[in-house]
């Protein structure tokens, strides 16, 4: 059973906004997924802060997995998909690597989203092409089954996949017209289980070039499947520009339970939180649009400066407005001065690997303790909470049945009626 996990942050501030709101409800498919031992689905959308190694979003990855195990390295762009095997070393796993060939050619993994990024979720893209000889790039992938997700457009090329220097696949790109589409290529690997690697080549056999964003890693263990949708230095303005049939089909092909947004205002809506609120609103729009099974929660940013207040208030404004959780991590601390001296800083902006632990166990906390009560308070698992669950756990509670025992202590008694009653408010909000 799913026990209460949470840190607290300073208590020094008097907080004008809520440290979290419409949690339970955000959270209950998810962890009732990982709490019956299947596999959970989750994606951050962010920009550097999601996106760098040892920061908050690895860390949360982290203890997700300690607790309800991996089902698989999720979603990883390949212009960003080296692993992380450094000191402290916390990021996508050691052993993901890739060996560039002759041709390859990738987007940056920060700023605007160019016109190949507009097909990519992350705005991040790999391009294979044939300069004499054909181009080519090995990759190393985990799990069971790697999912090639690429791009068929007008003018796209002929690519060929080997596994396990055996050729797998060759297909063709290209479509007589149209906007791009994403696509997507399921590799069963045969491997063993999700800490098994597989040698993938991507080969250009014909004269266009052909484009492949990322490798989605999944294993059919229980446990959680993390996708990484970040790119640094984007905010809303710029995420606005994936909002494509592409990334569209490519988000609903993910299968999230959760999607946590976490973006700072980038270029012009870093003086103009109006111009930053309606574009993250416009954002929400697009995912819900796209995603109307997944829950969304809206969270800020660390205190690593002042502007990142005004955004608290407009990230709230919008989860009220569009009915999404919101975490709100600016008022845990009076600022960056304080966070740096805890350690807690890598840089301006950053987090250190301290930091990232820090934050990574914070939020982890409050999911859970979410999760907790959501579990609870939805007794007929209907995925509501309303009057049924109530007369669902009073019918358990008077018929002795033990799953009325909801506070764990092998007792049925008057304090199984008392955490109920506290769950289904906490849920109710």
């Amino acid at each position: 059973m799913l026990s209460v996990v949470c840190n607290i942050g300073s208590d020094a501030f008097a907080q004008t906004r809520p440290l979290v709101e419409d949690l339970p409800r955000q959270v209950l498919p998810l962890f009732r997924e990982l709490e019956s031992g299947q596999v959970g689905s989750l994606g951050i959308v962010g920009d550097s802060v999601s996106l760098l190694n040892r920061s908050y979003n690895w860390h949360l990855r982290g203890r997700f997995w300690a607790d309800y195990g991996s089902s698989g390295d999720g979603y990883l762009a390949l212009a960003k998909f080296a692993g992380d095997c450094g000191a402290n070393s916390v990021g996508p796993r050691c052993g993901l690597g890739l060996i560039y060939g002759p041709g390859s050619t990738f987007s940056e993994d920060t700023g605007p989203f160019d016109a190949a990024g507009e097909s990519a979720p992350d705005g991040m893209w790999f391009q294979i092409e044939r300069i004499i000889a054909p181009g080519y790039t090995t990759f190393q992938a985990f799990g069971r089954e790697v999912i090639v997700h690429y791009i068929r457009q007008v003018g796209g090329g002929v690519m060929e996949i080997e596994v396990a220097d055996t050729l797998f696949a060759t297909i063709d790109t290209a479509i007589p017209a149209g906007q791009p589409q994403h696509a997507r290529l399921v590799i069963d690997t045969g491997a063993s289980g999700p800490d098994v690697l597989t040698s993938i080549r991507i080969r250009n056999e014909g004269v266009q070039p052909v484009q492949v964003n990322a490798f989605e890693m999944r294993d059919a263990s229980p446990g959680l499947r993390y996708h990484r949708l970040a790119r640094g230095g984007a905010g809303p303005l710029q995420f606005l520009a994936s909002r494509t049939d592409a990334v569209a089909d490519c988000l609903r092909s993910l299968d999230m339970q959760l999607l946590i947004i976490m973006l700072d205002a980038s270029g012009a809506e870093l003086n103009n939180v109006a111009f930053y609120e309606s574009n993250l609103d416009q954002l929400v729009a697009f995912y819900q649009a796209q995603l109307p099974s997944t829950k969304i929660i809206l969270m800020t940013h660390h205190p690593f400066r002042p502007l990142i207040g005004p955004q608290a208030d407009a990230i709230l404004r919008v989860a009220r407005a569009r009915g999404t959780g919101y975490i709100n991590l600016f008022d845990l601390f009076s600022g960056y001065d304080e966070m740096n001296a805890l350690g807690f800083m890598n840089g301006v902006v950053h987090l250190s690997n301290a930091g990232g632990a820090w934050f990574g166990q914070y939020i982890y906390g409050v999911l859970r303790t979410a999760a907790a009560d959501a579990l609870i308070a939805d007794f007929n698992s209907d995925g509501m909470f309303d009057f049924f669950d109530v007369q669902a756990f009073l019918a358990a509670f008077a018929a002795n049945h033990p799953s009325a025992d909801v506070n764990n202590d092998g007792v049925i008694d008057f304090f199984d009626v008392q955490r109920f009653l506290a769950a289904f408010s906490q849920a109710l909000g």
